[in-house]
């Protein structure tokens, strides 16, 4: 009866129509609401054509989370519509990168005496408030500072936060006279 492996198949699967929600991370750190407008086919009377969706935006959620409304898309048939699927997209943020639940924050153009002397970084979280980091450790080309706690919320665990990862451009000076040449080699030998 049939062929080995093709039972059941397209049978009871509902169509569904995607659409990317871009969220910022600001959004995706602290939650925020979106309202968006779709349009759809409809056939059964009463059945507005267009929908507007309110979406609470869950802090800590990532890129692929997907929010499905069943039966809120086109409706071919009287009681027969798609779903709508919401899949987060995560919008370039200007100074922070997401990797999981942490956030990486770049440091440029740390002159290279702080490096080798230490420094204060100030960085302003997602959520306005500013955090100043001592770096006390010399900063090498692969070297990261974390701070933790001050990542990404965790969706899934709530009060629990990622961390911060900083890492740091050195900027090296063009040219050095022969006596600082000098004074740097007794400095440092």
């Amino acid at each position: 009866p049939g062929m080995p492996g093709m039972s059941g198949m397209g049978v009871g699967k509902k169509q569904q129509h995607s659409h990317d929600l871009n969220c910022s991370l600001t959004d995706l750190y602290q939650g925020a609401t979106k309202k968006l407008k779709i349009t759809r086919q409809s056939v059964s009377a009463g059945r507005s054509k267009e929908h507007t969706f309110e979406i609470a935006i869950k802090p800590g959620w990532k890129d692929g989370t997907k929010l499905t409304y069943p039966g809120e898309g086109d409706e071919s048939k009287p009681g027969q519509a798609q779903d709508i699927v919401f899949v987060i997209k995560t919008k370039a943020h200007e100074h922070f990168t997401r990797n999981g639940s942490d956030l990486i924050f770049h440091v440029k153009n740390v002159p290279l005496v702080q490096a080798l002397t230490g420094f204060e970084v100030d960085v302003t979280s997602l959520d306005g408030r500013n955090i100043k980091v001592n770096v006390r450790d010399i900063v090498s080309p692969s070297y990261t500072k974390l701070v933790r706690g001050e990542g990404m919320p965790k969706s899934k665990e709530p009060g629990v936060k990622g961390d911060m990862i900083l890492t740091f451009d050195v900027k090296y000076p063009r040219t050095l006279s022969d006596q600082v040449k000098l004074q740097l080699k007794a400095a440092l030998s």
